[in-house]
């Protein structure tokens, strides 16, 4: 296998991970054609999460922006905003990348945006490419969305739309009274009288079928009852005396599906009466019937003993889903256990399973502040293709001043933007 070979594999090796390096690539080597693994970039967001993580775009068009072969490239993002039809984080993709384009008074680009905004829209994704239409012709553009709404809505009469487009407008434009001026414009067209009305209708049948808050007796009540399970403690923070009467309860609970529920609170709060009682929980039998054992070992990673350590441990050697119980390692750390964190790194290489210990990891060297944290850390880095976990990642290296000169370099590229401005 020749250099150009291997550094193309470089390249797209860290364009899916959304790292600086494919950037950095292409500018040393300007005389490589790195423009079909550029348009894959272009047409796929290989983002862990295409929804919860930022957009790639600028990242992309930052690459475009160097490569020779710009005409290509933008030939693709034009046939790509037109077709794609399966995936509707690649379309916002798209859609992002064209902006950019848009942006730089590129009307042709700017023209099909408008052109696709809902034509033949995916499925469920029918709001794909409102946002840049706004952003790049603010208010006429919002009376453009109101308008293939109100088309959409009369062909389809069985389509519901919120507000939530017109909502954002007037959050990011206080000074432009939105709703007025819809309004205003819905008196000569009709098309954004059809939206607007459709909006109010959505607005009552929500009303309508809006339950109501379920009041319970106490906390015990609260968690063995709540629905969703156990939401509610993501919503809000236990008292200290709340915490005690779920554990004081924990203790005494003989109902399996109750103890599953009651153990779930202390994957969020530290269990306050020893930490026997949970290590006895999490040393019983898995069974698919409940989740007493997963929630046990979740609640462990706030509890430190030896015991609990030499549990971990043992698990992690001879299970054969070890990163379920490396979390227990956040109050059980201690050094040397690089090689055990490195070793595991090393060996994972399912996508999830990364992201899962990166996420870990993370906690464990948040809690445990150790220039030890730079090989396994580096190791998930040159591996995990989300940009929210690789800041938090980032972050951690810098604060243990273990930052290479390498990654360094490459963050300045980053396709999250937030994980750029570290460099500072």
């Amino acid at each position: 296998m020749n250099d150009t070979t291997n550094i193309k594999r470089q390249f797209l090796n860290s364009l899916k991970r959304g790292t600086g390096e494919a950037y950095l690539l292409l500018k040393s080597n300007p005389n490589i054609d790195f423009s079909n693994h550029i348009i894959k970039g272009v047409l796929n967001i290989y983002a862990y999460d295409g929804q919860c993580e930022s957009d790639r775009a600028k990242y992309i068009f930052d690459i475009i922006s160097i490569s020779k072969q710009k005409d290509k490239i933008r030939k693709a993002v034009l046939q790509g905003l037109a077709t794609e039809q399966n995936d509707t984080w690649n379309l916002t993709h798209l859609f992002a990348i064209a902006k950019l384009y848009a942006q730089q008074n590129d009307t042709e680009v700017k023209q099909a945006i408008y052109d696709r905004f809902l034509n033949n829209p995916i499925e469920g994704s029918d709001w794909v490419g409102a946002y840049e239409i706004l952003e790049l012709d603010g208010l006429n553009g919002l009376f453009y969305v109101a308008e293939k709404f109100g088309k959409h809505i009369e062909q389809n009469p069985d389509d519901w739309q919120d507000d939530w487009i017109i909502k954002r407008f007037q959050e990011e434009n206080k000074k432009i009274k939105v709703s007025e001026q819809l309004k205003k414009k819905a008196k000569t067209n009709k098309f954004i009288h059809i939206y607007l009305d459709n909006i109010k209708r959505t607005k009552t049948s929500q009303e309508n079928h809006r339950t109501k808050p379920t009041k319970y007796k106490d906390i015990i009540d609260e968690v063995l009852n709540s629905k969703p399970f156990i939401s509610f403690i993501r919503k809000r923070n236990l008292t200290d005396e709340e915490i005690n009467q779920v554990a004081k309860r924990l203790i005494d609970e003989t109902d399996k599906s109750n103890i599953e529920r009651l153990l779930d609170v202390f994957d969020f709060y530290k269990f306050p009466y020893g930490s026997q009682i949970i290590l006895n929980f999490a040393k019983q039998k898995r069974t698919s019937k409940n989740r007493i054992v997963e929630n046990a070992i979740d609640a462990l990673k706030h509890l430190k003993s030896k015991e609990i350590r030499n549990f971990a441990l043992d698990k992690i050697q001879n299970t054969k889903n070890p990163i379920d119980y490396f979390e227990i390692l956040v109050s059980n750390y201690k050094s040397g256990d690089i090689k055990l964190l490195s070793a595991i790194a090393k060996k994972t290489n399912d996508k999830h399973k990364i992201e899962q210990l990166a996420g870990i990891y993370s906690e464990i060297y948040k809690a445990n502040k150790t220039k030890e944290c730079t090989e396994p850390l580096e190791i998930l880095y040159n591996k995990m293709n989300c940009a929210i976990h690789r800041k938090g990642i980032v972050e951690i290296l810098i604060e243990n001043k273990v930052l290479s000169d390498k990654i360094k370099r490459e963050i300045k590229f980053d396709c999250d933007l937030q994980t750029r401005k570290l460099t500072k």
